[in-house]
């Protein structure tokens, strides 16, 4: 999720609407623990409505982090790839709302580790007013080239709504093949 607003008001009101969403349906949301951006707006629909958010934030950005008393709980870490790593371990499936540079970064990640084995938890992009066609259309040139294989791209999912997205994780199977570490080559 972003920790930026975007400059269209279709941005904010999806994640509010997320954050509805994820409450209405009895979800806890796990998210870095900003305050600002898209991320902050889901975090406060999620509570606005009932629901239960947990925050995880590095110590060195604790001053960009959502007020304690605003979230469930906020767990402060030492640095970011505790933060990530407590983040991916609580949850269940993740969503990329539009976001810049650590989104992508998170993005990346995400799928690396699935394709290692290291979760087997499902990815979706929250494709709001087509903001990730052009990060889709890269992945599947990408595929076509010969840099990614195809049966990677089972680790990513393109959701154009909030309730295409939570089909998609209701659905999802993580890939036999890689339930069994001993058919890694």
């Amino acid at each position: 999720m972003g920790a930026e607003f975007g400059n269209e008001d279709l941005f904010s009101q999806r994640a509010s609407d997320l954050g509805k969403y994820i409450a209405d349906n009895g979800y806890q949301m796990i998210y870095g623990g900003g305050r600002t951006g898209l991320m902050g707006v889901v975090a406060r629909s999620v509570m606005e409505n009932g629901g239960k958010v947990l925050g995880v934030t590095p110590k060195n950005l604790a001053e960009a982090s959502i007020d304690p008393s605003e979230i469930t709980e906020l767990i402060s870490t030492p640095d970011m790839n505790v933060r990530k790593q407590i983040m991916i371990d609580r949850a269940d499936a993740f969503i990329a709302l539009p976001g810049g540079f650590g989104t992508l970064e998170e993005i990346a990640q995400t799928i690396s580790w699935a394709k290692i084995d290291l979760h087997e938890k499902p990815l979706a992009l929250f494709d709001i007013d087509g903001f990730y066609d052009t990060l889709w259309d890269w992945l599947c040139e990408s595929v076509h080239k010969g840099f990614v294989p195809p049966a990677d791209m089972r680790y990513v999912y393109r959701a154009q709504s909030i309730e295409d997205i939570f089909e998609y994780f209701h659905k999802f199977e993580f890939p036999s093949e890689f339930q069994n570490p001993e058919n890694f080559v």
